[in-house]
């Protein structure tokens, strides 16, 4: 037996993808199991170019240019011509002179391995789906939209009559107001209730990597991708509702892409060359006010119009006092719910709290009633319960004995309390009149004045 025939019997007697290349990518040795993960004679492959090879689609990519640019041992995954993935190794092999004359390299299969990594990661962005739907109900049972007042009844009636078409819908409002919980209800007396609710928060996502994450990746397509690649927010919200929130926070540069997404309902995800289609309802809100970014050249007049189909402006707490009520007791019981104490607001607390500001509007609220149903100690909350910076607000309003200000500005904060309880309780100036004993004229006047509405 010659030298060469004994390598070749200790070669094809390992049982394992073997193939060996010159620098030029010429195949000078292979084992007869290569032919069998390739599915291809091992003799139609001595002398064959990979380079050819992979213009064929027998296998790819390549271990030889990738050794030869490294010159050191490289490990990847490689896609035969059946689907097959393959975990390829290369090694560079030296002369005596330390030059590189043959790359060897070696398989596994790991076809199965790389479903079960591409489930996992589907499993992943599915589970991230459900937490938001959890998260979602759970901010929905907290936040429940109560509309005693004209201006919530107004807003609840423009939201019913919504729901029922795919028309894009911008919500206007302070932060806090519920423009998410009213998203939420929207889509869920919508013809697409059973499909996802997909929330993308615009001004918490960093510029670079806002295309990324709404429209997803191929692998490998950056630093740091997953090298499976990822699902976008946009495809993800396909059949339910995409709800773009903060969504005057976006940079012009992304303007431009929510637009197109907008006009065609398609996208390509960073580093993939196929379009893909998605069929969502786009719900949009913002704390700005986008008509003056648009004059400011700060927002595009195109998005704006796109987006401001139906427009929706929620009221801020303190220009519904008549919901002040409701709510307390709705949040009341959905904290002493979950917490397993009983407690209830004192007459003191309940009147003092109607007459706050409230600039954090309901989320201020839900979070003021949350701490005193966990810090009080007794079953009935009293004044001494509530927070310093609330005593502190509450006294400026109810206390005569105040001296940390002017007696004007007393008199001013006294006359605009009672302006606005009787602004509630009667409809008309002229009866706001007779019961604060002053004239018509001088009513209208003053509720210009202190701009109660």
């Amino acid at each position: 037996m010659t030298e060469w025939d004994e390598y070749k019997t200790l070669l094809h007697s390992l049982q394992e993808d073997i193939l060996v290349t010159n620098t030029d990518g010429t195949i000078v040795k292979v084992s007869e199991a290569t032919g069998k993960v390739y599915d291809v004679d091992v003799d139609d492959l001595m002398g064959r170019s990979v380079y050819d090879l992979e213009k064929e689609g027998l296998f790819t990519p390549l271990a030889t240019p990738m050794v030869i640019e490294s010159k050191e041992r490289v490990t990847f995954v490689q896609t035969v011509a059946d689907g097959k993935k393959l975990l390829v190794t290369g090694l560079p092999v030296f002369d005596e002179e330390g030059e590189l004359f043959r790359v060897v390299s070696y398989s596994h299969d790991v076809t199965e391995l790389m479903e079960i990594k591409s489930g996992m990661e589907e499993m992943t962005v599915e589970m991230e789906r459900v937490r938001k739907e959890l998260n979602r109900l759970k901010n929905q049972s907290e936040e429940k939209f109560i509309g005693k007042s004209d201006g919530m009844r107004k807003v609840l009636a423009i939201a019913d009559q919504v729901a029922g078409v795919d028309a894009n819908v911008l919500l206007l409002g302070e932060s806090g107001v519920g423009k998410t919980q009213l998203a939420n209800m929207i889509h869920d007396k919508s013809e697409r209730r059973e499909g996802p609710f997909i929330e993308v928060n615009c001004g918490a996502i960093p510029e670079a990597l806002f295309e990324a994450e709404l429209f997803g990746y191929e692998g490998g397509s950056f630093t740091g991708a997953t090298k499976g690649g990822r699902k976008g927010f946009a495809e993800m919200a396909s059949g339910g509702t995409l709800f773009l929130d903060e969504v005057g926070e976006l940079s012009l540069q992304n303007q431009v892409k929510v637009l197109k997404l907008i006009q065609k309902k398609s996208f390509y995800p960073v580093g993939g060359r196929k379009e893909l289609q998605s069929d969502f309802r786009l719900i949009s809100a913002t704390n700005r006010q986008l008509d003056k970014s648009v004059e400011q050249k700060q927002f595009r007049e195109d998005l704006y119009f796109r987006l401001n189909v139906v427009p929706i402006i929620i009221p801020p707490l303190r220009e519904r006092k008549e919901d002040i009520t409701p709510l307390i007791h709705s949040f009341l019981d959905h904290f002493t719910s979950r917490y397993n104490r009983k407690r209830v607001l004192s007459r003191e607390v309940l009147h003092d709290l109607n007459g706050l500001e409230w600039r954090g509007n309901v989320r201020e609220l839900i979070n003021l009633v949350e701490r005193l149903i966990v810090t009080s100690h007794n079953s009935i909350i009293e004044p001494d319960d509530l927070p310093d910076g609330y005593r502190k607000n509450i006294n400026s309003y109810s206390e005569v004995n105040n001296f940390e200000e002017s007696l004007n500005r007393t008199l001013e904060r006294v006359e605009k309390e009672r302006l606005a309880r009787a602004k509630q309780k009667f409809k008309t100036t002229t009866k706001m009149a007779e019961a604060l004993g002053i004239s018509q004229p001088s009513v209208v006047r003053k509720l210009k004045k202190h701009r109660i509405n």
